[in-house]
């Protein structure tokens, strides 16, 4: 533990995931103590990022009210300094990516959604969607040609044979599939991730990954516990995320997030 506390000490940002991090991705419940821990990190003059698979769309007013210092959505497909709207990184699908991944999402039976910055659009809603993407980003419209319209960030797989979805050769060249529910995965580029997206943050602040510290549960978390300075998992978090976590806090309920930040001594 005294090697923990001595990497907390270089801390000047904080990213924090938001589903079952955050708050709980079920219910929607946020504890108190996470607007009291972001007031006590801003007067501390740390940082704070939202570090999410969500686009903006998905960043709920709970989440917005926190006044963070950066977005980083779409699994590091997209980059924000809040307070200015200025874009500091973007990485969007092109169009012929899109049409192939559609061509062998369709030969597969599975639907799909598209993941535009602030707005998502899916093949087709119907009740195996409406499992997976409803606690997320509620019911959302139909529009299979959305890529026509908008730029695309990133797509979801939607089936009840998801586990079994295995990307062709060409494909897999070019993205990758992650799994964040038993009926959808995220489809991202083969080298996006989060860690990217903080990457771009700390080289606009000039900062190191030693002076960032990240909060987070999920398979889309993993290339941020390789990449921040430290790396604290919740309770519930993925098996995968708990063997690579720096320190292991409570749940969402019980106040984890406030809990290890003053056992690592960074707040009060």
């Amino acid at each position: 533990m005294d090697k923990i506390l001595e990497k907390a000490k270089a801390i000047k940002i904080i990213f924090f995931d938001i589903d079952d991090t955050l708050r709980v991705k079920t219910s929607g419940f946020m504890p108190e103590s996470i607007t009291q821990v972001f007031e006590k990190l801003r007067e501390k003059g740390i940082m704070t990022g939202i570090a999410t698979g969500r686009n903006l769309y998905g960043v709920v007013p709970e989440v917005r009210d926190l006044h963070p210092d950066f977005y980083v959505a779409i699994n590091g497909a997209y980059v924000e300094e809040v307070k200015s709207h200025n874009i500091l990184y973007k990485n969007t699908f092109s169009t012929p990516l899109v049409e192939e991944i559609i061509t062998w999402l369709e030969q597969e039976k599975s639907e799909y959604a598209f993941v535009a910055s602030d707005s998502l659009k899916v093949s087709k809603w119907d009740k195996i969607a409406k499992e997976a993407i409803s606690p997320v980003y509620a019911e959302l419209e139909e529009d299979p040609a959305y890529y026509q319209k908008q730029d695309i960030y990133q797509m979801l797989t939607i089936s009840d044979h998801d586990d079994q979805l295995v990307l062709p050769e060409h494909l897999a060249q070019q993205i990758r599939l992650v799994r964040w529910h038993p009926n959808s995965s995220d489809v991202v580029p083969l080298a996006g991730s989060k860690a990217i997206g903080c990457q771009k943050v700390l080289e606009a602040l000039d900062l190191k990954p030693e002076n960032m510290l990240n909060f987070g549960d999920g398979l889309n978390d993993r290339e941020l516990f390789d990449f921040a300075g430290l790396s604290v998992a919740m309770k519930v978090s993925h098996p995968e995320i708990l063997e690579k976590a720096d320190y292991v806090t409570d749940t969402v309920e019980n106040d984890g997030i406030l809990k290890a930040l003053q056992a690592l001594k960074i707040i009060d």
